[in-house]
């Protein structure tokens, strides 16, 4: 070949890569500019309940970390930010979607409960705050992270504990919701093992948030992995603060041993799959609630809802519908045996039930309601998406607020109370639980689009809110047509464990009234815990334009590129 000829091969080579790059680019641009306003990202993004751990995680996927890797660093961060709702005395549930492979998977690292648990702890609940060393369960969050580290993490374990690390030695100014628990009188934290983090000697609270020895236990399990925090000296410091605790309280001893601790291992589960619509939503499998969750969903799919159904005088049936799904969804809170969980799921049960709706509300009893369900409230979500398309939605927990109330001052971890929400079904029967580990309505779900183009992570804090929380967010984006951020910040309805209902609010005063004249019993006044919000954390990405929210009830917010 001449060498001229060879040249102009050379040019029309590089010709048509640089169309090939104009097109690409110009598609790029043109598909960002139709994206609507409320979806500035495009790569990734983190929603959590605070800015400062939404940009932790942000700077992991930065720095080329996986949805894995970004959603534990944040974790971690949200432990310091908000102690009184997770941390690594607690316990979490993962929905994780691996793009590559175009798989869904669960990780229960849930608590567990002691192998020589005795039933007599359960006479002592009482459908309150359940506070003590004797409701602590075996910590499932390090063994959580360590699995899903395993499953899809890319950066160096080590790496993912150092914003942390580095938060908890300098400190910060306390945020206003943590500030909000820590003076709330009816907690009485400075009377707590859990205040003498917050407070002076002198009683005065302290200038900022400092955790000096959490810092120190995170460097050893960043450094020598998360069988450190299992076997040896943490575990053996644990146990001596909790035996400490139980015996200045004098109000229960805890039952738990190193060998519950050597023990511990997280499951890894097939998620629960259901059909909605144009989407197969994915939700983890008992000990979570997530069937629950399911079963509402399919009740209220066959009213094919749409945005007119929210529209005028017909949003008082959509309203109502609703709420009777709800209602049956709590009938259903007490319900331990996975395999009758799976039984709600099944074509006939759902169509009876959705049968059962009338046009008034009933009394408990026709909802299978039998049990008064205690709540929790110290959990938190959050919802990752990577430019792999990698997702994680996980929600994490100590159980109630600040947990057991138990703080292991040589370790710097405040510890979980979850062996409470075995109280729902063992209470003074003199039994004890069959199941590992409790029941929970942590209920992180993952929704894909058939054509897996779209694909929607929510989840949620709040106790037995929770489920409520997530379906009303799922249907208000999926099947209402609300922008993400509209259908988590729109104003909720919450169903009691004694069927009352409990409007945000803010709520529609002529959606009230209507309810009421159904038949509905409406929360007059509201206790302490009522007051709490649920609080949701969401990502929708669909193509190339991805909303990503945090709920404003707890003062988070999003972050990515």
């Amino acid at each position: 070949m001449k060498p001229w000829k060879g040249c102009c091969w050379l040019l029309l080579a590089l010709l048509a890569l640089g169309l090939l790059v104009t097109i690409g680019v110009l598609a790029y641009l043109v598909g960002r500019r139709c994206c609507p306003p409320q979806a500035p990202y495009s790569q990734a993004a983190v929603a959590a309940d605070s800015r400062l751990c939404s940009q932790v995680g942000r700077d992991i996927l930065r720095k080329g970390g996986s949805a894995v890797d970004a959603a534990i660093a944040t974790l971690l961060c949200s432990s310091l930010v908000h102690p009184q709702s997770l941390g690594i005395g607690g316990g979490s549930i993962y929905t994780i979607y691996d793009a590559a492979k175009g798989r869904v998977v669960v990780i229960n690292a849930r608590e567990a409960a002691p192998k020589n648990m005795h039933p007599a702890l359960f006479d002592q609940c009482n459908g309150g705050l359940q506070k003590g060393a004797q409701w602590i369960g075996v910590p499932g969050e390090i063994e959580g992270y360590w699995q899903a580290h395993q499953l899809l993490g890319r950066l160096p374990w080590h790496s993912l504990f150092e914003p942390s690390i580095q938060l908890a030695k300098k400190g910060f100014a306390f945020p206003e919701y943590l500030r909000s628990f820590i003076r709330h009188p009816k907690l009485q934290i400075s009377k707590s093992s859990v205040g003498n983090l917050f407070y002076k000697s002198d009683g005065r609270l302290r200038d900022n948030v400092q955790y000096s020895e959490l810092a120190k236990t995170l460097e050893t399990i960043a450094s020598k992995g998360p069988k450190v925090f299992y076997e040896g000296e943490i575990t053996r410091n644990l146990l001596k603060d909790i035996e400490e605790a139980s015996s200045a309280a004098n109000n229960g001893k805890s039952s738990l041993t190193e060998e519950d601790f050597k023990e511990y291992k997280a499951d890894l589960l097939q998620p629960l799959t259901v059909s909605l619509a144009n989407y197969t939503m994915y939700t983890p499998p008992f000990p979570s609630r997530g069937g629950i969750l399911s079963f509402i969903l399919k009740i209220l799919e066959g009213y094919n809802f749409t945005r007119k159904s929210l529209e005028g005088e017909g949003r008082m049936l959509t309203y109502h519908r609703i709420i009777e799904a709800l209602k049956f969804g709590v009938g259903q809170m007490d319900t331990m045996d996975p395999h009758k969980m799976q039984l709600l799921l099944t074509k006939g049960v759902i169509a009876r039930t959705r049968h059962l709706i009338h046009n008034q509300t009933n009394d408990p009893a026709y909802y299978k309601n039998r049990l008064l369900v205690s709540e929790s409230y110290g959990t938190s979500h959050l919802s990752v998406v990577d430019k792999e398309g990698n997702a994680v939605s996980v929600t994490s927990s100590i159980n109630h607020i600040f947990g057991s109330m138990v703080y292991s001052k040589s370790t710097g971890i405040i510890l979980n109370n979850q062996l409470a929400d075995f109280c729902d079904s063992y209470r003074g029967n003199g039994a004890v639980p069959d199941q590992r580990h409790p029941p929970s309505s942590m209920t992180p779900t993952i929704l894909l689009s058939k054509d897996k183009s779209s694909m929607l992570l929510v989840g949620a804090a709040g106790g037995k809110k929770i489920i409520s929380a997530t379906a009303q967010v799922i249907m208000n984006k999926l099947w209402f047509g609300l922008s993400l951020e509209d259908a988590i910040n729109k104003p909720r309805i919450h169903v009691k464990t004694n069927n009352s209902l409990l409007f945000e609010t803010n709520s529609d005063p002529d959606v009230v009234e209507a309810m009421a004249q159904r038949g509905h019993q409406m929360i007059q006044t509201e206790s302490e815990l009522d007051k709490l919000p649920s609080v949701v954390q969401g990502i929708f990405h669909d193509h190339s334009c991805m909303e990503a929210v945090s709920d404003p009830r707890k003062l988070g917010k999003a972050a990515g590129d």
